[in-house]
């Protein structure tokens, strides 16, 4: 496994990863400290909230494509074969390349967090539940892209169904506030549709992670004030995590090479 998870991390280099994400992260925190400077009133807290919205897109996008394009890469080059001829199970090779991608995510929130700290005046306890947080959706997205990946064995494919997932999964906040809403606002006559609406919604919550919930901004201004969803974000990593590696070992096992 270790040759494995070396192999990830220097991938990250070979690949740019680490030197992209560095620009595309100077970037998001020079719009927003111009933005935060744009406001009338609370110019750090605004300046504080860009930074945390727009480094986290910036993460989960290149995170999503640093794995699809990993992963494609591999079976396009005969790695995967090569690694399979070795003294090494199919879970294992799983298990190598997930932590792999867990470690390298790891290794980029650390110098993100140093350098929130340095430009801004973020509740320390807040952003230490921020990172944490941001550190379980991006392990999330890395499973979900690495069984996405697996399944469609295409790269255009696999990044466009993470993403979707993504926004999916970030909107559910919003799904779920208006599950009992068609109810209200509609007339008899469109009863049926929305009690169909409504159960469709419920289904989408069901198999969706509430992503929303995860690394909010507000956060790194005002601290924590609902410790009842650190509760569900603690309970739906433990749950969709494992979930997607089983789906992705099952998976795995069926493919000849």
């Amino acid at each position: 496994m270790k040759p494995i998870l070396k192999y990830i991390l220097l991938s990250g280099t070979r690949d740019r990863l680490y030197l992209g994400l560095f620009i595309s992260l100077i970037v998001s925190f020079s719009l927003s400290i111009f933005l935060g400077s744009t406001a009338l009133v609370e110019e750090q807290q605004m300046t504080t909230a860009y930074i945390g919205g727009l480094s986290r897109a910036v993460l989960i996008v290149g995170t999503i494509l640093f794995v699809c394009l990993n992963i494609n890469r591999a079976f396009e080059n005969k790695e995967v074969e090569f690694i399979l001829s070795k003294a090494i199970s199919r879970e294992q090779f799983i298990l190598s390349y997930l932590a792999g991608f867990f470690i390298a995510a790891f290794l980029i929130i650390i110098p993100l967090v140093s350098a929130i700290l340095l430009v801004t005046k973020a509740n320390k306890f807040g952003l230490l539940i921020w990172s944490l947080s941001l550190l379980s959706e991006l392990m999330i997205m890395i499973s979900f892209a690495l069984l996405a990946s697996l399944i469609l064995k295409n790269s255009f494919s696999s990044i466009m169904a993470s993403i979707g997932f993504y926004i999916i999964s970030r909107l559910m906040g919003m799904f779920v506030m208006a599950i009992n809403l068609p109810a209200k606002v509609t007339s008899e006559t469109f009863e049926f549709s929305a009690r169909s609406f409504g159960l469709i919604l419920k289904f989408l919550s069901v198999i969706f992670p509430r992503l929303d919930l995860f690394g909010q901004s507000e956060w790194l201004n005002y601290g924590i004030t609902d410790f009842g969803n650190l509760k569900i974000i603690l309970f739906q990593s433990l749950i969709y995590i494992p979930l997607m590696i089983f789906m992705a070992f099952h998976d795995f096992k069926k493919k000849q090479f």
